[in-house]
């Protein structure tokens, strides 16, 4: 019975370790600021985080695949999209489906240039996808240039975005889907091993037949894709699109990777680990604005939690 308690410990640490930082700090939310455990914030908290784990998803599985992978790209990604995508709906439900084609398009299109650079041409993902988000948000700021950003998201994305059912935010719904799905892909299909096997060991799955670079170019495409469809999420959520709606999702989707347990050296991903990852970030976000402390507080915040995380990850590895 204790061998068995042992294992399930040793396996899902860093995920007992996420859900225990979020417990502490509501728990510290609660004695410290009024109605910060409510059911009404609460609730409000994971609406926010939703769409930071959606983001955070587009780096789990780049991360996943190794070769020190992060798209820093996914912020201006969304971004770009929302923008692009709100004139086209302009409010009509007839028009979502053409902007769901854009939204795949366009991320299809960044994610690939993004993978090519980095799979076949062996650049460093930091710096492509960089590079990446700095050709984007120039685009943006092109496009946006001495004009309005006219139209509106579509009803029935605003209702999955913004509305709730019941007291339900509707994107939970939504987050909880995707996770099923994100969790029986990695999990159970031959497309997980093979992602897995690749980040573990590229020797190795180079010596079993599989095509390591079309894999890593592939998670790029698939990060675009995710980043480009949270960006319409995003403008159904807020009801417009504006320049830098999307920038401040970076950090924090890579924080919410490593709170989460993800090994930033690739061959894992727990997508429930980084849910609760987000929680934490958006619940010490929450805190940090009730404490007055705004942006400035927040930035510091995550920097220290990133520090100490690391090092008490890299040091347990050595450990062992």
């Amino acid at each position: 019975m204790n061998l068995g308690i042992s294992m399930f410990f040793e396996r899902y640490k860093k995920i007992i370790v996420a859900f225990i930082l979020i417990v502490l700090l509501f728990a510290l939310g609660g004695i410290i600021v009024p109605n910060f455990l409510t059911v009404e914030q609460v609730l409000f908290t994971l609406k926010l985080a939703s769409f930071t784990a959606l983001f955070a998803l587009c780096q789990m599985i780049v991360i996943a695949a190794g070769g020190s992978g992060l798209d820093l790209s996914v912020g201006y990604a969304a971004t770009l999209t929302a923008v692009l995508t709100a004139s086209v709906m302009d409010g009509q439900n007839a028009n979502l489906g053409a902007a769901i084609l854009i939204a795949l398009a366009l991320g299809s299109a960044i994610g690939l240039a993004n993978g090519a650079l980095v799979s076949f041409l062996e650049l460093p993902p930091l710096v492509v996808t960089m590079a990446m988000a700095n050709i984007l948000q120039g685009i943006v700021n092109a496009y946006t240039a001495g004009r309005n950003i006219t139209g509106r998201p579509s009803p029935i994305l605003a209702t999955l975005a913004a509305k709730s059912t019941g007291k339900f935010p509707n994107i939970l719904f939504i987050l909880f889907t995707i996770t099923v799905l994100v969790m029986i892909v990695l999990n159970k299909t031959k497309w997980g091993t093979i992602l897995f096997g690749v980040g573990s060991n590229e020797t190795t799955a180079y010596l079993s037949g599989i095509n390591v670079k079309a894999v890593r170019c592939a998670v790029f495409v698939i990060s675009g894709i995710l980043a480009s469809l949270t960006g319409l999420l995003l403008i159904g959520n807020m009801g417009i699109a504006f320049k830098d709606m999307a920038s401040n999702y970076v950090m924090p989707s890579i924080a919410a990777v490593v709170v989460g347990g993800v090994s930033l050296t690739g061959g894992d991903g727990n997508y429930i680990g980084v849910i609760l990852g987000a929680i934490f970030l958006q619940a010490l976000t929450n805190l940090l604005i009730a404490f007055g402390l705004g942006d400035a507080g927040k930035w510091l915040a995550f920097g220290i939690v990133l520090y100490v995380l690391l090092s008490f990850y890299a040091s347990d590895r050595r450990s062992r």
